[in-house]
């Protein structure tokens, strides 16, 4: 028989037992979400994420009641750990036609038009992207107008961060930037570079959410269902306002 104090020990015993349990259970059902430096869309200070992508998240994963955590990445390595991983979604991506069977996707969450940049010493006026044919372009590693550039048999060149493409192209050491246009004029500010206009708009895609294509059923559910109401109540429209995107 068991004396008072041994069952009250063997009691708290086993619930701080049920409660390591439970904690893992929440941890292990917690999504990571990687995204990645892009200004205005995603940025990370040394407090705080801030961006239309950290809005969307917030209210995407609140309406779906699964808990998450936000994680800046370089976007090639973040698509690579989403791959490997379970319980990991990475955004804003473009679907491709390589990346579509490797992911479950959610989306779309962002509207992009991307154009082309000269520098300032050296404008080069196009008239169709075949005029671009011959220049050599600069973009980041992992994106989706990389790819695009790149099946088209275009002279690209990228980077781990798309800021460094302003500083590449007024050393000449590339013709042309391929950027999406908020962005792009979201950079230009922080370098203190002003390229002007592009000198061609010349593509239109919608990037989503990739997660891993073990991602519960349940979950992937609630997720799509929350980002339909976002749109069906306005909240979409509202917040791509808010940032300058055209829907």
């Amino acid at each position: 028989m068991l004396g008072n104090k041994q069952v009250y020990s063997w009691f708290c015993g086993c619930f701080i037992i049920m409660n390591v349990f439970l904690s893992q259970m929440v941890f292990a059902s917690e999504i990571t979400v990687y995204t990645y430096q892009h200004v205005p869309f995603a940025e990370q200070t040394d407090t705080t994420h801030q961006g239309l992508i950290i809005d969307i998240i917030d209210e995407m994963f609140s309406r779906a009641e699964i808990e998450y955590k936000v994680v800046f990445n370089p976007l090639k390595r973040g698509l690579t750990m989403t791959k490997r991983s379970h319980n990991v979604c990475v955004l804003p991506i473009v679907r491709t036609q390589q990346k579509e069977s490797d992911y479950r996707w959610v989306g779309p969450v962002l509207i992009s038009r991307y154009g082309l940049f000269s520098s300032k010493s050296q404008a080069i006026p196009l008239v169709t992207l075949q005029d671009a044919k011959p220049l050599s372009i600069g973009t980041y590693l992992g994106s989706g107008i990389s790819e695009y550039l790149t099946s088209f048999r275009y002279q690209v060149q990228v980077t781990n961060d798309d800021a460094l493409n302003i500083k590449k192209l007024e050393r000449n050491r590339i013709d042309l930037w391929a950027a999406e246009l908020i962005s792009a004029q979201a950079l230009m500010r922080q370098s203190k570079i002003q390229l002007g206009e592009p000198e061609l708009i010349f593509h239109t895609s919608l990037r989503a959410m990739a997660c891993n294509e073990t991602l519960d059923k349940d979950k992937h559910d609630a997720l799509v269902n929350a980002l339909n109401t976002m749109y069906q109540d306005g909240f979409m429209a509202k917040l791509n306002r808010e940032y300058g995107v055209l829907l």
